[in-house]
């Protein structure tokens, strides 16, 4: 069996931490393993902490599974648009790449299609993210690295709340976990077969989100500026495979004019001109709701000390994956709207660079902060959405975690409801999040929907695949919040069934309008 140091010696010559067999590279180890037994002792083996780290994982996602099928969520209108792309599967959408439908589809063929199987790949994605974690940590440094770095993203407070609901991030951040602990162990062995995993990772990372790019952008920086060796031809296998697995996506994108790599730079456009420093303080201080206040304070004491790691490649190798991204969206939040989970993916690699500081530094009393915090936070959301789930109408909005997502029930059944009873064929509406919510909440296809689009250029994929076009003669229920005038006076036929508000909180309401329309005759010229 090969032994710690011997494999450590083949990781630094492969990686960039020391030239293979000389003296200075196996002095400097020496002194780092000194160095790192500091107040945390010496290197802990992997069996222990791995037996604690699967207990630890498996309870987490149980319990996540078990909130998930008490259904106290009301279906989000990103989770339902994903929904919507997984009927009708292709190589792309307009707004993202075709994963998440993909996976969204394969749940919901396994269980049917409810708000448990929408998002059971969330908690399960989550659990596989930290398997990663833990196997690049424990193989980096020692399994108690790893087992913290794990524990401490599985419980951080973000993770919990991404666990109950479906995104792209946890698609997303499997895959680049997974190619994390590929390049390690390719660097290793110098193993054509992991430079090839590392192109899979990175392939299907880009399939689920192209912020899976900031891998691929740490993975070169790194090998630029910080490897000491360069393993010209493994670099060259992991392209070559990244891009014959993303190539669909790519064709797709070909054929539908680029639609989604044009959405995601003006979606992150920074000539909006904001430069707001609250949204700066906003987006910063959000990061400590995303992966917990001890673990990013760490992190930003890592980043503090960053030149001290100079001589250690494994901390380089984990800041190139971690802090272009971070401090990038950072940057960002400043000259532009930056959502908080756009950093997400830079805590693959940020946990285990903060759990490596903390037991380096032997600050236990963080490290189980960094878990307490997390278990505080998913008990007071869970019961939150417990208490908003049975009486919405007698609570205020402001405490409402899910505050955003409690339209969609009522609305989809008032829109549902008249569109059965006036025998429509068809919804109408101009908000596509309404649309979204009513395609899952009424099991409906993307021919049971139309967009009202009067210019005729689409900027999301409701209205690339499902403009309302002139010549439609089919029956159609409109639904919308207000300002319905400007569309029914587009139809020979159009009465109107229904309008009012409804309630979401005891200090909230929404208003809405419901029309039977035919006969639709075109748009007017603007």
């Amino acid at each position: 069996m090969t032994t710690r140091a011997a494999r450590d010696k083949r990781v630094r010559a492969a990686s960039g931490g020391g030239t293979r067999g000389s003296a200075s590279g196996q002095g400097k180890a020496r002194g780092r393993r000194a160095s790192n037994a500091g107040k945390s002792g010496a290197a802990q083996p992997v069996g222990p902490w791995r037996l604690r780290t699967f207990a630890l994982i498996a309870a987490l996602l149980a319990l996540h599974l078990a909130i998930n099928a008490l259904a106290l969520i009301p279906v989000h209108f990103d989770e339902a648009q994903y929904w919507a792309y997984g009927q009708e599967l292709a190589w792309g959408y307009f707004s993202k790449p075709p994963l998440v439908g993909f996976v969204i589809r394969i749940a919901t063929d396994l269980g049917g299609d409810t708000l448990f199987w929408l998002r059971f790949a969330s908690p399960l994605a989550h659990a596989l993210i930290a398997l990663g974690i833990f196997a690049v940590g424990a193989r980096l440094f020692d399994g108690r690295v790893g087992f913290w770095a794990a524990a401490g993203y599985s419980l951080a407070p973000g993770v919990g709340v991404s666990a109950m609901i479906m995104s792209t991030d946890p698609v997303v951040m499997v895959a680049l976990a997974g190619g994390l602990y590929a390049l390690v162990r390719a660097g290793e062995t110098g193993d054509a077969r992991w430079w090839a995993a590392v192109g899979v990772a990175f392939g299907l990372g880009m399939l689920a989100k192209y912020t899976m790019l900031a891998f691929a952008a740490g993975a070169l920086g790194y090998g630029l500026f910080s490897a000491r060796e360069r393993d010209l031809r493994g670099t060259a296998i992991a392209v070559a495979v990244g891009l014959a697995v993303f190539a669909p996506n790519l064709l797709w994108n070909a054929a539908n004019g680029f639609a989604t790599v044009t959405h995601v730079a003006e979606d992150a456009n920074p000539g909006r001109g904001y430069f707001n420093p609250g949204k700066l303080a906003e987006f910063t201080g959000a990061q400590l709701g995303v992966i917990g206040p001890v673990f990013f304070a760490a992190l930003l004491l890592a980043l503090w000390r960053l030149g001290s790691w100079r001589d250690d490649w494994r901390m380089r190798l984990l800041a190139w994956q971690c802090y272009p991204l971070l401090v990038g969206m950072i940057a960002l939040s400043f000259v532009t709207r930056a959502q908080p989970n756009w950093a997400a993916p830079a805590y693959v690699a940020g946990s285990i660079i903060a759990a490596r500081l903390l037991v380096d530094a032997g600050w236990w009393r963080g490290l189980k902060a960094q878990l307490a915090i997390g278990a505080a936070a998913l008990v007071a959301v869970v019961g939150l959405a417990l208490a908003y789930a049975t009486m919405p109408l007698d609570l205020p909005r402001f405490a409402d975690p899910f505050k955003k997502m409690r339209m969609s029930e009522p609305f989809c059944a008032l829109a549902l409801g008249a569109m059965a009873e006036e025998g429509a064929q068809v919804l109408l509406s101009n908000d596509r999040r309404r649309l979204s919510e009513c395609m899952f909440e009424g099991g409906l296809t993307w021919d049971d929907i139309a967009v009202w689009n009067p210019l005729l250029n689409p900027q999301n994929h409701h209205e690339l695949v499902a403009t309302l076009r002139p010549g439609d003669s089919r029956s159609m229920l409109l639904a919308i919040h207000g300002g319905a005038e400007n569309i029914v006076s587009a139809f020979d036929e159009a009465y109107e069934i229904d309008a009012g508000t409804f309630p979401t909180h005891s200090d909230r309401e929404a208003p809405y309008q419901l029309w039977f329309l035919q006969g639709f005759r075109g748009y007017a010229a603007p």
